[in-house]
């Protein structure tokens, strides 16, 4: 056996109190499909595990190994980058490629409309599709997770499966801009079910020109009626995005060439790549239905797509093809913006007395990592340190620095401890923004001279400072780390009003 075998690797040692053990030899399996040695993917599992102890809920599992793959994205950055296995940090840089610098793991995660769908299933049936379906051997697992039986788990997974195609199909028509796309999705969903007994032959002609509704036709037929082995393939391949098939191979017990048990398995070849142009959100989160409009330049948009995509992927066929797209709007998408406003606020820190200053530098993809981030710096009422308001649906604004022109912006997962930076409007982005829930926070008042910046799509999460820096904190306690000065003009500007 090599020494970079999952079943090597030390499980007992990393179980928490409060985590279900069942969990660590599934997070271990995944970690050492990241790393070179067996030490390192125990200390990968080890900082997943102990942030999962604080996690709860029924589809804890895949919400561990989402956290698995963003740890060692994480580490590509942080001096760790040599621990991680050649091919991953291959596939790294040709997904930076395409998909630009700048959270590259999150717009791949974004790209696959197979992962939306299975984010947007209730959590009981996420587990029991994931434990029954995707881990076979999982099924007493789920019976516990789920308290229940095994029997009823297993009906649970089928129509958590069922479901899985219909949710497809929806997200499928919310992204796709090809009208011949859309007006054919729904017979696709009908064949694939073997409910439609045979396609007319504008379709047939249809699926010999679009190699998108063909390929997503083999995937619903799947999904819908392929056998269990088929199933779990695409089911995790997909929603691991990569790794998956040495996840599946150390945690099904797969024998070697020789047949015997732990026979040394091959380190994970050329990563799969996101197959469709969906987006992953963290674990409850709400997810953007962006408004697409039918482009001139589909065919255009389809081909480009098509060949970045086989580049990702390493391979020539289409199989991962992302489906074409509209172009871009750069008009204010009327969902998401309620009205613009000139007035300007000053961010200035109760806990350090220093304001929120956005340096005036290019925050764009493919510029330096924090060539624009925002910094605390002595107030002196200058350009970079006044932020514009600019008032959102629901009640929440997003803030743009009057200097350089970018929104306030979390970089990361919308969690407590990721850090803050600049990056152009969504707003003005309109559908083609990624992630503008990055952008929208709701101001709250606090005790009359003060206010609370909450994400809001995290609640659980406000702007504020730690050991100097600007980072999201937990509003648990609405103390001076999270709390900026209100006055007047500031209190009108975000519709706090006067007193409250």
């Amino acid at each position: 056996m090599t020494e970079h075998l999952a079943q090597q690797v030390p499980y007992h040692q990393t179980s928490l109190p409060g985590l279900p053990p069942e969990h660590a030899p599934a997070v271990h399996a995944y970690a050492d499909a990241f790393c070179t040695k067996s030490r390192d993917a125990t200390d990968l599992a080890a900082q997943v595990l102990a942030r999962g102890s604080r996690q709860h809920g029924p589809a804890l599992r895949t919400a561990l190994l989402a956290d698995v793959r963003r740890t060692a994205d994480s580490w590509l950055r942080d001096g760790r980058h040599g621990l991680l296995r050649p091919e991953f940090r291959d596939w790294s840089k040709r997904a930076a490629d395409t998909f630009g610098p700048v959270d590259t793991l999150r717009r791949v995660e974004h790209s696959s409309v197979l992962l939306a769908a299975f984010e947007q299933l209730p959590d009981q049936q996420r587990a029991a599709l994931w434990l029954c379906l995707a881990e076979p051997e999982e099924t007493a697992s789920a019976a516990r997770t789920l308290n229940t039986t095994e029997e009823f788990a297993l009906s649970l997974a089928q129509t958590a499966r069922g479901r899985l195609v219909d949710t497809f199909l929806r997200v499928r028509a919310d992204r796709t801009a090809d009208p011949q796309c859309l007006r054919y999705g729904g017979m696709l969903g009908a064949i694939a079910r073997g409910t439609h007994r045979e396609a007319p032959a504008d379709l047939r002609h249809h699926l010999d020109t679009c190699r998108f509704c063909a390929r997503d036709l083999r995937l619903l037929r799947t999904l819908a009626v392929g056998g269990a082995e088929d199933v779990r393939r695409l089911v995790v391949d997909q929603v691991l995005v990569w790794g998956g098939a040495a996840y599946r191979k150390a945690r099904s017990g797969d024998r070697g060439p020789t047949g015997e048990p732990g026979t040394p398995t091959a380190p994970p070849g050329a990563p799969s790549a996101p197959s469709e142009d969906g987006g992953l959100k963290p674990d409850g989160r709400r997810r953007r239905h962006p408004v697409l409009t039918v482009a001139v330049t589909v065919a255009v948009t389809a081909a480009l797509t098509t060949g970045a995509l086989r580049l990702l992927a390493g391979s020539d066929s289409a199989e991962g093809a992302e489906r074409p797209r509209s172009t871009a709007s750069a008009s204010i998408a009327p969902s998401s913006v309620a009205a613009a406003t000139s007035d300007t606020i000053t961010l200035k820190s109760v806990s350090t007395g220093r304001c929120v200053t956005g340096p005036a530098g290019d925050a764009s993809p493919g510029s330096g990592p924090s060539a624009a981030d925002p910094v605390l710096a002595a107030c002196d009422s200058g350009e970079t340190q006044k932020w514009r308001v600019v008032p959102l649906t629901g009640g929440a604004v997003a803030l743009v620095n009057v200097a350089s022109e970018f929104c306030l912006d979390i970089a990361g997962y919308r969690v407590a401890g990721d850090g803050m930076q600049q990056r152009p409007c969504a707003y003005v982005q309109g559908s083609a923004a990624p992630f503008p829930e990055d952008q929208a926070f709701l101001p709250k008042a606090v005790a009359g001279d003060s206010f609370v910046l909450v994400c809001q799509d995290n609640p659980e999460i406000a702007l504020g400072v730690r050991a100097g820096k600007l980072s999201m904190r937990t509003t648990t306690l609405t103390g001076k780390p999270v709390r900026f000065a209100l006055d007047d003009g500031a209190a009108n500007a975000l519709g706090l009003g006067p007193g409250l």
